[in-house]
């Protein structure tokens, strides 16, 4: 009865072959990880944005011009007047988390040491961030 197994040179190369793969699809996955949680920030922002602006525009038709001072109640989940799912804040300095800084400052972090502060200015109903940093930039446009 003969044994039917891999010769060693098989294995060799089998191993050498995926190696290869690895080598070059590591690299790939994690700057697809990181663009997805850049994407993940951005829609983040345009929904609180267009959120603001749904309020602002629903105010308009009522013809009442009070504006809304805060948006959220407490700290835990942010933008909970505005969004019908509110962003749960993190304390945790990860990718793409947010907290609150004050009334009405957000932070959300774009790796874990770098972060963004956006202020939501209720006199004009806008929702920014300090357009210098380079980060602001690539968030908004």
């Amino acid at each position: 009865m003969i044994k039917k197994s891999f010769s060693i040179i098989e294995i060799i190369f089998t191993i050498s072959i995926i190696s290869i793969i690895l080598v070059v699809a590591i690299p790939k996955l994690n700057n697809s990880l990181e663009s997805a949680q850049t994407m993940k920030i951005k829609n983040d922002i345009v929904l609180i944005r267009e959120a603001i602006t749904k309020y602002k525009n629903k105010m308009i038709l009522k013809n009442n011009l009070s504006t809304i001072a805060t948006l959220d109640d407490n700290s835990k989940l942010l933008f909970n007047k505005i969004l019908q799912n509110p962003i749960v804040a993190s304390n945790e300095q990860k990718i793409s988390s947010w907290s609150k800084l004050s009334t009405n400052t957000y932070k959300v972090f774009i790796d874990n040491i770098n972060s963004v502060n956006f202020t939501y200015n209720s006199s004009n109903y806008t929702f920014n961030c300090n357009s210098e940093n380079i980060y602001c930039k690539e968030l908004t446009q």
